[in-house]
């Protein structure tokens, strides 16, 4: 098994070598290094995210130019292993096992890009550009809605929910062929994710348009103290049941802050499996999205690819193992550039 990797920060390696980031900002990134060996052989897919810390943000004057040159880097190192739309699908599908990791392009943290109505209409040229995963809120300081960051009660926005909207308009439908969109909920809190499913579900018809993923950490703004565990009451369960009933797909991080220890990684993935996916208990609908860049430890254990796929198969067995780390991801990626619900 290779795994297929819902959330990877590829470019951060590079953060303090390059212009591309201000490397005082990313003192961090050294000791995450070593999580990435063998990662281009050891992944056989990864979403690949375009994530930047927020003072990184915040010294950038052209933002979405700065999202530019962070995609020119990404088509660069993965030419011709992009996923984009069908074609590119049917070529992946051709590779042989042994290939190079392919990665269809995100960003992370739409909100230190849209922060006025006028900045909706990038996303069409973001779009076009071959980015097919938009992740709502990544920062504190978000216009679109609150995000996990203590203290933050706020609600989905007008301009958040005009995002959702516009989304909508790009997304491919699905009696067509062509992309659809992917919208990531991760990094959201509790209200704002129940204002988007609040939205989702008042029309399902935008869920067979925009896919639903929370690509890393945990979902629906889980206190600190749960690390990672889905709750079994209140708002954060009924958002998990809610999540998964709608067909979302969850990413689970191997490690803090998300989960403390590979026990907990494994009590947080059969939790969720405890709560049924489009009405079916079990392990469809979770997978794993590695967020090695953002995360505050790495795990012995799990601390790459190869160790986490191996932890993954002697934990659940090689069937689960499989669904875990690479066929829900499969399906999403399938869903995403083939329009096509096959895995």
């Amino acid at each position: 098994m290779r795994l297929v990797d819902l959330h990877c920060e590829w470019l951060l390696q590079y953060a303090t070598e390059t212009t591309l980031f201000e490397p005082a900002d990313y003192g961090d990134v050294p000791d995450r290094l070593p999580a990435l060996d063998g990662y281009l052989l050891g992944a056989s897919a990864a979403i690949l995210s375009c994530r930047r810390k927020p003072e990184d943000w915040a010294r950038r004057s052209d933002r979405w130019g700065t999202l530019g040159d962070m995609l020119a880097r990404y088509e660069a190192e993965f030419a011709g292993r992009l996923l984009f739309g069908p074609e590119d699908l049917a070529r992946f599908r051709a590779e042989p096992a042994d290939s190079l990791c392919w990665g269809m392009l995100g960003v992370a943290g739409l909100d230190f890009l849209v922060r006025e109505p006028a900045d909706l209409d990038r996303l069409c040229g973001t779009f076009e550009r071959g980015v097919r995963v938009f992740q709502l809120v990544d920062g504190p300081d978000s216009l679109l809605g609150g995000s996990v960051g203590p203290g933050d009660e706020r609600t989905l926005t007008k301009l958040g929910l005009a995002v959702l909207e516009r989304l909508l308009e790009l997304a491919t439908p699905v009696s067509h062929a062509g992309a659809r969109l992917v919208v990531d909920v991760a990094g959201l809190n509790a209200h704002t994710l129940a204002g988007v499913l609040d939205w989702a579900e008042q029309d399902r018809s935008r869920i067979e348009r925009l896919i639903l993923i929370s690509s890393h950490g945990r979902l629906g703004g889980l206190a600190p103290e749960c690390a990672g565990m889905i709750g079994t009451t209140g708002a954060a369960h009924e958002n998990s049941r809610r999540f998964r009933e709608l067909g979302g797909v969850i990413g689970v991080s191997p490690g803090p802050p998300a989960v403390a220890s590979t026990e907990a990684l494994r009590e947080t993935i059969e939790a969720i499996a405890a709560i049924p996916f489009l009405g079916r208990a079990g392990y469809e609908g979770i997978g794993i999205g590695t967020n090695f860049f953002g995360l505050s430890a790495l795990l012995p254990e799990v601390r790459d690819v190869t160790r986490l796929t191996g932890w993954l198969a002697r934990t659940f067995g090689p069937e689960t193992a499989r669904e875990l780390g690479e066929r829900s991801a499969l399906r999403l990626l399938n869903r995403a550039v083939g329009n096509s619900g096959v895995g």
